[in-house]
């Protein structure tokens, strides 16, 4: 692990013309008190430069991070915040596969997803997988084509509905075969999805998650919530933690992430390819939580039409894990045998735990390090 690095200058990014297609988070959530500790059952595990109208306001909605209690109460299993819609903590999850290059920016919706992965794609560029359970999004996307690293993220979540736009056989196939997911493509006619003229082809599909909850549903998705993925508490626990101000990562010479420690806010802020990273309402991608595990990256024999060959980001087996929360860092180990079985996340003295509120993953290709600064 490195710290101290300083970090590179940006160089031009590729669009996603070339990208195969197939085969051709707003709300400023309360601080609630209350907090629950919870058994671990694994972690869910899933950008090129951008510039924004300068008289966007760079708001943020911070993820809710709450105070300890002693009184056990029903929390939602995404984020282990304290349930307030009954109904809404009882349905199942819903990934939603998100453009992450020129063209696609600003994304919508991001900002009310509880979680967010974000994994290398052909071209050196990144995709971004995120899924929403605790709340609402009037608009999500642009929506893209799946990538085989969704099987592995759909399983954690014990399924659940995944909608994207399209994606050829081989990159569709493991998530078939693998995430016990109802599937919805706007590819096969799903209703829920739509086009915004005033945005690019093929960048311009979004949909609502009240839409595509309603279409999972009645294409026979079991109507129940996925299980809790990590485990909780007020304090870092599971191994040492440091003090950290940022952390910065480069998936490619193409795509970097930085993740900035706000304390006035309590929440870590996104940064990619050097802008802030800001949604189409204004509001800056925040986490309660940054993940970063270090995942093998193997061939797919898919190339798009560019030349370039779509990675296949493995998310079984282990790696190092970085869990960056509240100001710190904790390192340990992620492991994961099988598929079935879920992420685990471990340090020198036991389950790493995260802190109540939203998480982004980031599957950082191996040999990369994060550069991580006190």
């Amino acid at each position: 692990m490195s710290r101290g690095k300083h970090e590179p200058s940006r160089p031009g990014s590729p669009t996603a013309a070339g990208s195969t297609e197939g085969t051709t988070m707003k709300m400023n959530r309360t601080r609630v008190a209350g907090l629950l500790a919870l058994p671990v059952a694994g972690v869910l595990a899933g950008a090129c430069a951008h510039s924004l109208p300068p008289s966007r306001p760079a708001a943020v909605h911070a993820p809710t991070s709450v105070a300890p209690t002693t009184t056990a109460q029903a929390v939602y299993p995404l984020t282990g915040l304290p349930v307030t819609d009954p109904a809404a903590a009882g349905r199942p999850a819903l990934s939603v596969k998100v453009d992450n290059v020129a063209g696609s920016f600003p994304q919508m919706g991001l900002d009310d997803a509880d979680m967010v992965a974000e994994a290398l794609v052909e071209g050196g560029l990144t995709r971004l997988f995120a899924t929403f359970q605790s709340h609402q999004a009037p608009q999500v996307g642009p929506i893209r084509s799946a990538r085989p690293v969704d099987a592995a993220l759909l399983r954690e979540l014990g399924g659940g509905i995944f909608a994207y736009s399209g994606a050829a056989t081989g990159e569709i196939a493991p998530v078939q075969a693998s995430s016990t997911a109802t599937l919805l493509s706007y590819d096969a006619g799903v209703a829920a999805f739509h086009r915004i003229d005033s945005r690019p082809i093929p960048h311009n599909v979004f949909a609502s998650t009240a839409a595509l909850w309603a279409a999972g549903l009645a294409a026979g998705a079991a109507p129940d919530p996925p299980p809790r993925l990590f485990a909780y508490s007020a304090a870092p626990e599971g191994g040492v933690a440091r003090p950290l101000s940022h952390a910065y990562m480069d998936f490619s010479v193409f795509s970097s992430a930085r993740w900035t420690w706000s304390p006035s806010q309590g929440v870590w802020l996104r940064t990619q390819n050097g802008q802030p990273d800001i949604n189409a309402d204004g509001s800056r991608n925040s986490a309660a939580n940054v993940v970063i595990l270090s995942v093998v990256i193997g061939p797919t024999g898919i190339f798009d039409a560019a030349g370039n060959q779509d990675p296949y980001v493995h998310l079984v087996g282990s790696g190092t894990v970085w869990v960056l929360r509240g100001g710190q860092e904790v390192q340990g180990t992620w492991t994961r045998p099988s598929i079935a079985q879920p992420v685990q996340l471990t340090g020198t003295a036991g389950t790493i735990t995260l802190a109540p509120g939203t998480t982004w993953l980031e599957l950082l290709p191996r040999p990369h390090l994060p550069s991580l600064h006190p």
